[in-house]
């Protein structure tokens, strides 16, 4: 390869000497080329070098002064555009020597340069992230549209801010100008912003992982988390639903909604079972959203209902299943008047609804680990049934009834 050094940039300080040659890839190209940029390390005595991404036809490239050639029109625009980006290139090594305070190293390099220039905007190497998740298929449907929601959030915010941002744009002021726009604009809850934040913080440390360089500050962000007003169904409560007449697809959600109450599963893992998976008296589930394994008791309850479908469960999308069974508990008269509190920073917000307002397919889940627990069965069998590792994710599950209360205590005095 026949190269054409451009002009060297040599910078002395009390710890090396650096030289920053740019030539062409093809310099007897008739067609447009790239500009490479390379970059002497004395300390390690090799040359590093990179494309710049940049092509220039060899006719306009200055050879002597190692720059494009000055022209007139529009011609002379993207030369000047062109001689832009290289200053930039010059002032990007040069920054990152006065970063590290020393002489950079080829993965001081490798880092800056291979990797932080593949993408231009932020949402760009969110994008690139959110397909990488989707290909890889590591993730959840559900959490793949939480992602899809965040970046449509962070979409408008743009809009909002007539900016785009840059990956190194995400500092301190960008989460504090995100945070109040989703507050005042979206009238988002501490909880939901704490579910936003989380992902714009596991994209950021994809980055890290992947070699860009975004701002740490994402590291010290926070919005406090708030103990949830979830409800969980009473004893009672279940057996009404159980003993209800109904039919159609309001007989189906009741069926699969006793099924997730007798099983312990969440909604993807409760409306799908296999006979296959039965083995001396329980149940093997493989939770489709942490692959962690659950044992689950094939009781008399259970047993009867899959047997009606002979374990083909009735096909229901979550959003009809909610309604039918909020429906079902309305009728029945499932109608405490409950206390929820909504904040943001130090503002809180109370509103009081009806029980069957707040009822749903995680309800099931929440109201067999409340009922496991008010029956004296170990937190550690509850965690096999139901897959949980973690025993402060269990305590979250866990809503004890104000009934229960009242009689596991009238005897104390």
């Amino acid at each position: 390869m026949l190269f054409i050094h451009l002009k060297a940039n040599r910078h002395s300080t009390k710890h090396s000497t650096t030289i920053i040659m740019f030539y062409l890839k093809k310099p007897k190209s008739k067609e447009n080329t790239l500009i490479i940029v390379k970059y002497y390390l004395s300390k390690e005595k090799k040359y590093f070098q990179i494309s710049t991404n940049i092509k220039i036809n060899p006719d306009n490239w200055d050879k002597k002064n190692r720059i494009p050639i000055r022209k007139r029109g529009g011609l002379g625009i993207e030369s000047q555009k062109i001689s832009v980006k290289l200053n930039e290139i010059n002032k990007k090594i040069e920054d990152l020597r006065f970063k590290f305070g020393k002489e950079l190293t080829v993965g001081d390099l490798k880092l800056a340069f291979n990797k932080s220039e593949e993408f231009v905007y932020a949402l760009d190497y969110f994008e690139a992230f959110l397909n990488e998740r989707i290909k890889v298929s590591d993730v959840a449907y559900k959490t793949i549209q939480k992602y899809k929601v965040v970046l449509n959030k962070l979409v408008v915010f743009q809009i909002h801010k007539k900016r785009q941002y840059k990956l190194s744009d995400l500092k301190e002021q960008f989460f504090i100008d995100l945070i109040i726009y989703l507050r005042d604009k979206h009238d988002l809850y501490d909880n939901t912003l704490n579910r936003y934040i989380s992902v714009i913080k596991t994209f950021l440390r994809w980055c890290i992982k992947k070699g860009y360089s975004p701002p740490m500050d994402f590291a010290e962000v926070r919005i406090k988390k708030h103990e949830t007003d979830d409800v969980a169904l009473t004893r009672e409560e279940v057996e009404l639903i159980a003993n209800a007449e109904l039919s159609g697809a309001k007989d189906r959600a009741k069926d699969l909604f006793l099924i997730g109450v007798y099983s312990g599963q969440r909604w993807s893992d409760y409306s799908v079972f296999d006979k296959a998976d039965v083995r001396n008296g329980l149940l093997y589930k493989r939770a489709k959203k942490t692959s962690s394994i659950s044992k689950i008791p094939l009781h008399t309850k259970l047993k009867a209902i899959l047997d009606k479908y002979d374990w083909n469960l009735p096909k229901i999308s979550s959003q009809k299943f909610n309604v039918h069974i909020q429906q079902i508990c309305k009728a029945l008269e499932i109608n405490d008047k409950i206390k929820f509190t909504h904040s943001k920073g130090n503002h809180k917000k109370e509103e009081i609804k009806e029980k069957w307002e707040k009822i749903g397919s995680h309800t099931a889940r929440r109201t067999y680990i409340t009922l496991a627990s008010e029956g004296n069965i170990p937190d550690h069998i509850i965690m096999e049934i139901t897959g949980i590792k973690d025993s402060n994710t269990l305590k979250k599950y866990k809503k004890v009834n104000n009934k229960a209360i009242t009689e596991l205590t009238k005897d104390l005095f």
